[in-house]
């Protein structure tokens, strides 16, 4: 699927398990860990799939891999457990079925075989969570009731390598986790880059990545460079909104369950140049064609 774009930014999780010269190995493994498999290289079929991130544009850490007519969607977590992410995931998934099913054989009688999807979320936060948990798009609805949509993310806690087997048996993820912490203990918000040009030399003194550090250092400073930037600009967004006034309409939204609520916001934020269909996107919760299409009414109602 040759939709990749490279002006979107790597993740070192989504470099680690993806990108990387050994990211099929290492995708492999976790996934053997996540799902209690026992699938060996050069035994499966594996094929990465990679699809512009449709929520934000800057930022990518997402893996899928086709592997035996599965479809593994990986997502990392590192802060919080995002309770939209069957909505995102939903998403996503979509536009990687429209780059595998041809736009003929969609409209054909016979059915076109698509590979069954599974979705888990790689949570490496500090906040207490409990081993594992799922989370449905179910829950999203107004109304609980038998509708036929539904999509299960389940949430794997690997925090604690103590605790936990999926780390245990995952030297990769267990490794990952531990640069990871160090980069946390080292980071330094006025010097960014040397903090994390020394969080990489502490762990390659400690045997951690020492590899995949030692070949792509430079890489994953500026990858770390991203994910904090992203997480800054995040921040200083949900931050102008707040001052707006407009934090306080998502919060009575959500709260109330009120999607006419979400629109009037999204429509205010459409109306300050500040803040893209993206962020506008990720802050009420509504997908992006639906911003898209207020953008476009409000554009037709000025001219």
């Amino acid at each position: 699927m040759a939709l990749f774009n490279r002006k979107y930014k790597d993740s070192v999780f989504t470099d680690l398990f993806g990108s990387d010269r050994d990211g099929k190995k290492n995708f492999l493994e976790l996934y053997n860990a996540l799902s209690g498999s026992d699938y060996k290289l050069g035994e499966v079929s594996l094929e990465r799939k990679i699809i512009e991130q449709s929520l934000y544009k800057t930022f990518n850490n997402d893996v899928s891999w086709e592997i035996n007519g599965r479809l593994i969607v990986l997502v990392e977590h590192q802060s919080t457990v995002n309770e939209n992410m069957p909505l995102r995931c939903l998403e996503y998934v979509t536009r990687i079925y429209e780059g595998i099913v041809p736009i003929k054989q969609r409209y054909a009688e016979k059915v076109y075989k698509i590979p069954n999807p599974d979705f888990y979320v790689v949570y490496v936060g500090k906040k207490g969570q409990s081993l594992e948990q799922e989370l449905r798009l179910s829950d999203a609805f107004y109304t609980k009731d038998s509708s036929k949509l539904e999509l299960v993310v389940k949430v794997k806690n690997c925090t604690d390598p103590k605790l936990l087997p999926i780390v245990k048996n995952c030297d990769i993820l267990k490794q990952y986790c531990q640069f990871i912490e160090i980069v946390e203990q080292n980071y330094n918000r006025v010097f960014p880059r040397r903090s994390f040009k020394h969080a990489i030399e502490l762990a390659m003194e400690q045997g951690i990545l020492s590899d995949y550090l030692d070949r792509k250092s430079r890489e994953v400073i500026n990858m770390l460079c991203a994910k904090y930037d992203y997480k800054m600009d995040i921040a200083v967004k949900q931050d102008e909104a707040r001052k707006d006034g407009i934090a306080i309409g998502i919060k009575q939204g959500i709260q109330q369950g009120a999607k006419q609520q979400a629109i009037e916001t999204a429509i205010n934020m459409l109306k300050n140049p500040k803040y893209s269909v993206d962020e506008i996107s990720g802050l009420t919760s509504l997908p992006v064609e639906k911003v898209l299409e207020l953008q476009s009414q409000l554009s037709n109602t000025n001219s």
